[in-house]
């Protein structure tokens, strides 16, 4: 199809452009396409685009009113929209490639394997029948028998005979072949050679055996490194390893040994040699390799068996310290450190060797010996981290949370008691460190430790803490702004009683500790058994177990320049009191709302004042 022509057919049209393009045109992919305009005017350059990009001037043409734009062997790149412009004028077409079905080659005839020589494979074929229109080539692929993978080998242009060496393989084995017919259309069926070829790679020193050298009592490893996988002998002097086991003796009672093969490597690996095995000879033959290394035996240097990794030790204060390091050989010399100065011996640090075993011994550790000790022999080291701290400190008292509630300008004091006299503590408050200054003191007596404020203000309130050591005592202090010592009542209490009912003046102040001052029509009363006076935590009361005519009077409770007011009217009898309703001079009335507000603001046992 390559090589044909589809011309466009003109529409003629009035304006610059007479004659105009379809709105699509199909070309085969493979065709040329000639897409031809006629302009009104002769020799105006138009201006040929697809897809918005200007097409190259090299497909372009024009003579006098005709223009043409030619596409040799479209593709379907070249597929898109088409438009041809000139001025404000244009005109525009839908070029379409229409792909066509090729049939991929034959495969090739008459395949054919011979073994030729040692270590080499014949295979033989003819082209397909019909030879493929579009170049081709054939494509050799190998396959190891037991494998399911096929692997390529070669390329080949013409048709005939290839020669397959073992150097194209990568291992020893049993191989298959095929071949197929590959071009620009596809690639043919394979074709199977029947039977197989076996091929040995030709082996290549990559890496060769070195001489070792181990000491007494160590494992020797030779290994050598090969240019392809392939089996190979290992021999101890001159004789022949056995290779039916991984693992065996040269002979009862002597030396051990393990071959591996992995890959390209081979190893043999000679167990736990002694000294009369220095001065052996290993060898390895596979072929097209030979090659052999000696053994030699070292006297075993000192190492050391205990401690392994670095010991962190922690001691109390007057405690015995031991640190004891193993070394591998008897009586060997060793050398102790302390943070990187060597150690002199004392009585309060003695140093021992007891056969492999080397000691140092604290015989009453103290904090400053705290550090990283070092046992030290010819090139090794065994560390040990030592770190001697005072006895622990406990809190004593309190063991739980104390909250302290006190009024401003009060004194407060938080009091910690712990185990030991000498025992530093740290106090807190809200998380920030406390220190002593003329409003904070800090006291130190014995085991007692105690944080003083001596005058509170409400910005002293907040939660501190005691600590010593790993222990806490905690305490929640609160500072209340007091402006006012009686609590209840806020108003005067006006109480009505018959003679020789039980009469309670009831008055609640802030604190348990104030004093207060009762009076009756301006005069302090006296305690009697006609009139109690009692206190019991914030409440004080004034009781007349048997009230009288003449108790009827004004009664306050007084504490600095505050008063409680309380107005008592008794009377004879309840039957005078109902006969009086109608004297306004006898009648007991609650004259202050605001009175009783105020007493719906407390529970029932603060709301004492009154009779029983």
């Amino acid at each position: 199809m390559r090589g044909r022509v589809r011309t466009v057919a003109n529409v003629t049209v009035k304006g610059p452009i007479l004659k105009r393009l379809p709105r699509k045109l199909d070309v085969l992919e493979g065709e040329n396409a000639v897409l031809l305009v006629e302009t009104l005017e002769a020799g105006v350059e138009g201006r040929w685009s697809r897809d918005g990009e200007e097409l190259p001037v090299i497909c372009q043409s024009s003579s006098g009113h005709m223009h043409a734009l030619v596409l040799p062997g479209v593709t379907r790149e070249d597929a898109g929209e088409v438009t041809f412009s000139l001025g404000n004028s244009r005109t525009t077409t839908l070029l379409r490639v229409k792909c066509v079905k090729h049939s991929p080659p034959g495969p090739p005839v008459s395949a054919e394997m011979f073994k030729g020589h040692k270590n080499t494979v014949l295979l033989t074929w003819k082209p397909p029948d019909p030879a493929p229109e579009t170049p081709f080539i054939y494509r050799l692929e190998r396959q190891e028998v037991g494998s399911e993978d096929w692997i390529q080998c070669f390329s080949i242009e013409k048709a005939g005979a290839v020669e397959v060496p073992g150097d194209c393989v990568p291992s020893e084995g049993d191989y298959r072949f095929r071949i197929c017919t590959v071009s620009g259309h596809g690639r043919s069926p394979h074709v199977v050679f029947h039977g197989s070829a076996h091929l040995v790679p030709t082996a290549r020193l990559v890496a060769g055996l070195e001489d070792v050298q181990v000491y007494d009592g160590e494992d020797a490893v030779f290994s050598l490194d090969l240019s392809t996988i392939i089996q190979g002998t290992w021999f101890l002097n001159g004789e022949e390893l056995k290779s039916n086991e991984p693992e065996g003796q040269v002979e009862p009672g002597a030396l051990r040994y393990r071959m591996e093969q992995k890959g390209l490597q081979h190893r043999l690996i000679l167990h736990a040699v002694k000294h009369q095995d220095s001065g052996a000879l290993v060898g390895f033959s596979c072929p097209g390799v030979q090659d052999s290394a000696a053994l030699t035996i070292q006297e075993s240097p000192v190492h050391i068996l205990s401690p392994q990794d670095k010991v962190s030790l922690t001691f109390t204060t007057s405690d015995r310290v031991v640190l004891t390091c193993e070394l591998s050989r008897v009586d060997f010399p060793a050398t102790w450190y302390k943070d990187g100065q060597k150690v002199e011996e004392s009585e309060l640090l003695v140093v021992k060797i007891d056969g492999r075993k080397h000691r140092l011994i604290l015989p009453e550790a103290k904090v400053q010996d705290s550090g990283e000790f070092e046992c030290r022999t010819e090139g090794v080291s065994a560390f040990f981290g030592v770190t001697v701290q005072d006895p622990p400190v406990h809190i004593v008292e309190p063991r739980e949370h104390v909250f302290v509630h006190a009024i401003t300008s009060e004194c407060v004091m938080l009091a910690c008691e712990v185990d030991r006299e000498d025992a530093p503590v740290c106090w807190y408050k809200d998380g920030q460190e406390v220190e002593e200054s003329d409003f904070v003191v800090l006291e130190n007596e014995g085991p007692h430790r105690r944080l003083v404020l001596p005058a509170t203000q409400p910005s002293d309130g907040g939660e501190f803490q005691c600590v010593a050591g790993d222990e806490r005592a905690y305490f929640t202090v609160t500072i209340t702004d007091v402006s006012s010592w009686i609590v209840y009542p806020s108003g005067k209490v006006y109480v009505a009683a018959v003679r020789l009912e039980r009469v309670v003046l009831t008055c609640e102040l802030c604190r348990p500790w104030a004093e207060v001052r009762w009076t009756k029509d301006g005069e302090e009363v006296v305690e009697s058994p006609a009139l109690l006076l009692q206190k019991e935590d914030t409440v004080r009361r004034l009781v007349l177990p048997s009230v009288q005519l003449e108790d009827s009077g004004e009664y306050l409770c007084e504490i600095d320049d505050e008063s409680a007011s309380f107005t008592l009217t008794v009377t004879e009898s309840y039957q005078s009191q109902d006969s009086s309703n109608n004297n306004p001079e006898l009648c007991v009335l609650l004259k202050k709302p605001k009175t009783r507000r105020l007493w719906s603001r407390f529970p029932p046992w603060r709301r004492t004042a009154g009779t029983e």
